[in-house]
């Protein structure tokens, strides 16, 4: 039986930190291109591969896993190095990818001469070894949820600024299970997925395959409702939007009295949907800027939407935001009058009574 078949390459497949995260070419993390492996021109092309070209990367680069870390057991290496070929595959990393069109500086991928694929090969695992750890269900489990795992990888990147860290643990957990996936399934650790699985992959091409994959439907609905989740660094006007929304229900007239802040919030939520990185800690490796906004121009909405939610529901977790507390704290004084004179609007009687419609 081959250890990787044509099918089984065609399967179906708050607020972080605020420093972003430092991309460096890693030696774990490095893809090894066996002699003579076909890899895209361009990004997210299907690169055709063979049975004996998809068994030589397999073994070489499980043993290139093992030589950079030896705690990682055989089993482990194998299924990271699956997920690595699947990565190729679908067009995800490239030895012919410019890192200066991606805004990068690295690139984890080595292509090996054809000499020394041979003598690499004469000291890996040999694909029976390799075969009782990469069974027939754990090749369909990784293939056909492996559009999932890129685009889970893509969110968290976003999301929280990092691919991991272990804090970042309970939120992939969340998130897998929301996309109703058992942990059975997975077949790796989700560290291990996000760094020696796919961190060659540059965040460019990380995010546009998620874009991609929301587009067409290819990830599941979990995933694709967190495409729009503001990217770490930027959660403040999402933040703003969310208390503004409910704050105008029992204070319609707070806009006309933030009137300037308003505009300039709207101002801000249209150049954030043009381009969907700009004020995030890693804006630098999207081509976008780092410091699209003035905070301190939200100072009055933030301190308003914080003294108000003081006044009257000083347990919702928006309160929590550091987001909301650092762009309030510039505008004590505004929130706390206004605040106050919301939480006496919604005592009034006439308001109540409007609220209370049958």
């Amino acid at each position: 039986m081959a250890l990787v078949t044509i099918n089984d390459l065609n399967g179906d497949h708050y607020l972080g930190s605020q420093e972003g995260e430092e991309l460096i070419n890693k030696g774990i993390n490095t893809y090894f291109f066996p002699h003579g492996f076909p890899d895209a021109v361009n990004p997210f092309e299907k690169v055709a591969i063979t049975e004996d070209q998809a068994r030589d990367f397999v073994r070489i680069n499980t043993s290139a896993i093992r030589a950079a870390q030896d705690t990682i057991s055989v089993a482990d290496a194998a299924v990271i190095a699956l997920h690595r070929l699947y990565a190729v595959r679908e067009g995800l990393v490239s030895t012919r990818f410019d890192p200066n069109n991606f805004h990068v500086k690295y690139h984890e991928v080595i292509r090996v001469e054809e000499a020394a694929t041979a003598d690499a090969l004469a000291a890996s695992p040999t694909a029976d070894v390799l075969r009782g750890h990469l069974t027939a269900q754990v090749k369909k489990d990784v293939g056909t949820t492996f559009y999932d795992r890129v685009c889970l990888v893509a969110f968290v990147f976003r999301a929280r600024g990092h691919h991991f860290t272990p804090d970042y643990q309970t939120l992939y957990d969340r998130v897998w299970r929301k996309c109703r996936y058992n942990a059975n399934l997975l077949h790796i650790s989700f560290e291990h997925l996000a760094t020696i699985a796919l961190h060659a992959v540059f965040p460019v091409i990380l995010d546009d395959f998620w874009s991609n994959a929301v587009r067409e439907q290819k990830c599941n609905g979990a995933l694709g409702k967190r495409f729009d989740v503001a990217p770490a660094g930027a959660a403040g006007p999402t933040v703003l939007r969310q208390g503004l929304m409910d704050l105008q229900m029992v204070a319609p007239g707070i806009r006309q009295r933030l009137a300037e802040a308003f505009t300039y919030l709207e101002a801000i939520e249209r150049d954030l949907k043009e381009h969907r990185f700009n004020g995030s800690v890693n804006a630098r490796y999207y081509g976008a800027q780092r410091v699209p906004f003035d905070e301190k121009r939200l100072a009055a909405i933030a301190a308003t939407i914080r003294a108000a939610l003081e006044q009257l529901a000083e347990d919702a977790p928006l309160l929590a935001s550091p987001a909301l507390k650092r762009i309030a704290d510039n505008a004590p004084i505004t929130g706390s009058v206004l605040g106050r004179a919301i939480g006496q609007i919604a005592n009034r009687p006439e308001v109540v009574n409007v609220l209370m419609l049958e």
